[in-house]
């Protein structure tokens, strides 16, 4: 599971709300998710500023165990 995702269940934030305040298409937001789409760096860096994450914005996107 990418981290992204667990990130969103812990702050019980949709991909809708994240997608609309890092300004990124939804469906993008639901690929990366699952791992089927990398994030970029300037997305990367839109998704990590809008989630409220304080890390190194690849760690988002990394695979973790759920």
């Amino acid at each position: 599971m990418v981290r992204l995702k667990l990130e969103l269940l812990r702050r019980d934030m949709s991909q809708r709300e994240l997608a609309e305040r890092a300004h990124v298409n939804e469906a993008s937001i639901s690929r990366i998710c699952r791992g089927k789409e990398p994030a970029y760096t300037k997305r990367g860096e839109r998704i990590a500023a809008a989630l409220g994450w304080t890390g190194d914005p690849a760690e988002l996107f990394e695979e973790v165990e759920g």
